[in-house]
């Protein structure tokens, strides 16, 4: 079934144009940007060229050649009585960030925040193996997980003061597949569930997906405001409440103790379900002191672990740790679409997670190190550019002097540089984030420098709008944020 864009969604998704340099090349960009972004789905039919104008208060002879640009990128095809359907050239991976094709030597991508391997991954992996053979004794059917494992993290849970069985841990394909689980099996169509105005898209996009209304509370200093989510619940009943309170992404504030309190009691004042995304607590860059984790505060709440993040983006393996009443109904549901998660990885988390801590803290150093180098650089190169320094998590969250975020982006596509506009970690539609830019840290030194180097190129590009030297390499710009 083609899902067909009206004019004047589309026009919401773009926001108020800036106005700077052609029109026709900033709409066209943007649109390239929303379905390399995912918010234009492959396969959408879009509006004609003049609904699409009357939409936006330009002329039809602009709208006429965004279409005619968007064609010879190869994202859009327009055919006798279908009219203008989105389409990804089949050479695209979206697959993976790490996949680059042949004529994408030198591109580097920063859309992505899963780190490399850190130094004592390889060991944990031949730990493993030595294993192996009494795995292989087994179906390998472990739709709750490996019992090792369970035991291993219920005592993590325990050793930080959240009493926990092994029994209350389900384990799955990586956060996201925790996500995603609980997306389907406690939203049913036209539910509403909180969500925070800024945060990890893919989440959102699975909560969308399950039929859920999302409710963004509003962006302000913090993106926890108890008085904002006081409100919004007030309005109409909610199913549940996503949101991430450890090194958030993409900004990576904490939530302090006081707000946990006050989210805690107003989730249990209105029956809403805490989904809680903790994926990134373990990257404590600074060691700072961390308020407990949110089932402390609320026993109903459902928390989603991950291995990617803490060691390497290849190791899929998360984890829900679940009230015991909630976990029957979940790994039922789990079986629906999946019988387990690779069995040979959760022996490695196993062997990383015995080891004493090792890899993870040279997996954190790496992280401290790259965030430091590219602060720096970010200082010499783009001193406009406002980069906080952040106390944990994976990446930056830039402020820029202007609402370029997405010209930005577009004029780095054609200097080799892969980014994702900052509108993509906001909820609503528009422009919002046109200012902000997220910088993952998770590459070798030479390679930030590099990056920040062709970034400083794109920003000059467009400080001097004009047309471009070349055409958007649309090949190189769909890669998925994690």
């Amino acid at each position: 079934m083609t899902l067909t864009l009206s004019a004047r969604r589309l026009a919401d998704l773009l926001g108020p144009l800036d106005q700077v340099g052609p029109a026709y090349r900033e709409i066209a960009d943007r649109v390239r940007l929303l379905v390399l972004d995912g918010r234009v789905a492959d396969g959408s039919r879009l509006p004609s060229e003049r609904e699409l104008a009357t939409a936006l208060g330009v002329s039809r002879t602009t709208t006429t050649r965004v279409y005619t640009e968007l064609r010879e990128s190869g994202i859009l095809q327009s055919r006798q009585g279908s009219g203008s359907v989105v389409q990804v050239p089949r050479g695209v991976s979206s697959a993976s960030s790490l996949i680059v094709l042949p004529d994408e030597a030198g591109t580097i991508a920063m859309t992505y925040a899963a780190p490399a391997g850190p130094p004592g991954l390889a060991r944990a992996f031949e730990a493993a193996a030595a294993k192996l053979p009494g795995l292989l004794a087994t179906t390998g059917y472990l739709p709750d997980g490996l019992p090792a494992l369970r035991e291993i993290l219920a005592q993590r849970y325990s050793d930080g003061g959240l009493t926990t069985d092994p029994e209350q841990i389900i384990v799955t394909s990586g956060a996201m597949g925790a996500i995603s689980l609980l997306a389907r099996s406690l939203v049913t169509p036209g539910q509403r569930v909180v969500v925070e105005g800024l945060s990890y898209p893919h989440a959102h996009d699975s909560f969308a997906a399950a039929g859920g209304r999302l409710s963004a509370l509003p962006v302000d200093r913090s993106p926890w405001d108890p008085e904002a989510l006081s409100a919004t619940l007030t309005g109409s009943p909610h199913r549940a409440a996503y949101f991430i309170p450890d090194f958030h992404n993409p900004t990576a504030a904490v939530m302090s103790d006081a707000e946990r309190s006050a989210w805690a009691r107003e989730l249990r004042r209105h029956d809403v379900v805490p989904i809680v995304d903790e994926s990134l607590r373990e990257i404590n860059l600074d060691g700072i002191e961390l308020p407990p984790v949110f089932a402390t505060y609320d026993p109903r709440a459902l928390l989603i672990g991950s291995s990617s993040k803490a060691y390497w983006g290849g190791l899929r393996v998360g984890w829900i740790r679940a009230p015991r009443a909630s976990v029957m109904p979940l790994v039922q549901a789990r079986m629906m679409d999946d019988l387990g998660t690779s069995a040979f990885d959760q022996l490695v988390l196993c062997e990383l997670l015995a080891e004493g801590g090792q890899t993870a803290a040279a997996g954190r150093a790496r992280s401290r190190s790259g965030r430091d180098h590219l602060l720096a650089e970010l200082a010499r190169q783009l001193p406009d550019v406002h980069a906080p320094c952040p106390p944990g998590g994976l990446s930056l969250w830039v402020t820029l002097p202007d609402r370029m975020s997405s010209r930005l982006v577009s004029a780095a596509s054609r200097h080799g540089l892969l980014l994702t506009p900052g509108p993509r970690f906001f909820s609503h539609a528009g422009t919002a984030g046109e200012r902000h830019l997220r910088l993952p840290y998770n590459q070798s030194h030479e390679v930030l420098t590099e990056a920040v180097s062709r970034l400083r190129a794109a920003y000059e590009e467009v400080l001097t709008p004009g047309e471009p030297a070349t055409a958007p390499r649309t090949s190189k710009t769909l890669e998925m944020i994690a």
